[in-house]
């Protein structure tokens, strides 16, 4: 399911049903995060990801990770895409890993709320 994108530039891209898709939290997506979410700085991310979040939460997550190379996407879309990987869990992990790369030294801290996201969502 899953190749590379960019790396270098956070990106992870991945194959659904013949098409390539990259998703990343880059500057300008998680610009928009904190503009959906309505966050002070992009710290509050953790908040977000910490916190049980909604169905809703992780799709518009999942859209606005792909919004920089698939500008045009909508959370409907999305949430096709979500159910095309397999589901709450692979999408998960897939918003994850695109969330490490942005932010890898927390990613690496094992008392960051991002690492303890990801333990309580076992991705």
């Amino acid at each position: 399911m899953t190749g590379t994108g960019n790396p270098q530039r956070g990106q992870l891209g991945f194959d659904v049903d013949g098409h390539r898709w990259v998703f990343a939290f880059t500057t300008n997506a998680l610009c928009a995060v904190e503009e959906e979410f309505d966050l002070k700085d992009i710290t509050e991310l953790e908040k977000v990801l910490s916190d049980s979040p909604s169905l809703r939460t992780i799709r518009k997550l999942f859209r606005i990770g792909l919004t920089d190379c698939h500008p045009e996407m909508s959370d409907m879309e999305a949430g096709q895409i979500m159910e095309a990987v397999g589901g709450l869990e692979p999408s998960l992990e897939l918003i994850m890993r695109a969330v490490e790369q942005a932010f890898p030294e927390a990613a690496k801290d094992p008392n960051s709320r991002l690492r303890q996201a990801r333990k309580r969502w076992k991705c």
